[in-house]
């Protein structure tokens, strides 16, 4: 092998080596969305307990307006223009999840609506949303969105079990509290730091 080309394997292997490592640091999440639907079902989950105590005709005004409002959010990000970008396969892999997710949660709505009841239901949700933590906190490696996702699971649980819906409520949003709204505190502050840098 002569040096000219043991030099350009070394280049080529250097270049690799360093392609990969930006790749594992392309993957990132400033805390935004996780903070934003974190308050969002914190405010929906506690306006409805507020509902059932002063006994409103529309307990659930509030995941209405829930609903309208992530519809909104998300026909926006699904039709606004894209940025060209490199996607990475994980990116695309993480894409996959974000749209079994969406899919499954309007699934689980629409059989609180018809079949499953709200009680149970809104077990479902957490399930799920701790099945989302997991995958996105594995793959920023957050251990805050992993602490997360146990605690949902373990509310969802509690919720099924628990038989008066109010305090479902109040359950759900310290789950979401826990699970959303502190990793997403602690991601913003992250990513912050390294904007920095």
């Amino acid at each position: 092998m002569s040096t000219e080309q043991h030099l350009s394997n070394e280049k080529s292997l250097a270049i690799i080596h360093q392609m990969i490592n930006q790749a594992k640091n392309n993957i990132s999440d400033s805390g935004l969305s996780w903070l934003l639907w974190g308050v969002a079902l914190f405010l929906t989950s506690v306006s409805t307990y507020i509902f059932i105590d002063i006994g409103s005709d529309n307990i659930f005004l509030g995941w209405n307006i829930f609903g309208i409002v992530t519809i909104l959010l998300l026909s926006y990000e699904i039709f606004r223009p894209k940025k060209k970008s490199v996607r990475t396969y994980l990116d695309d892999i993480l894409r996959l999840v974000d749209i079994g997710f969406i899919v499954c949660l309007f699934i689980i709505i629409f059989s609180i609506n018809y079949s499953v009841g709200p009680n149970n239901g809104f077990g479902f949700m957490l399930m799920i949303f701790a099945f989302l933590m997991l995958v996105k906190g594995g793959a920023i490696k957050s251990k805050a969105l992993i602490v997360g996702a146990v605690v949902n699971w373990a509310a969802a649980i509690a919720v099924i079990v628990n038989t008066e819906f109010r305090y479902d409520m109040l359950i759900m949003a310290a789950a979401v509290l826990i699970g959303y709204i502190i990793p997403g505190l602690l991601l913003r502050a992250q990513h912050k730091r390294n904007s920095i840098k």
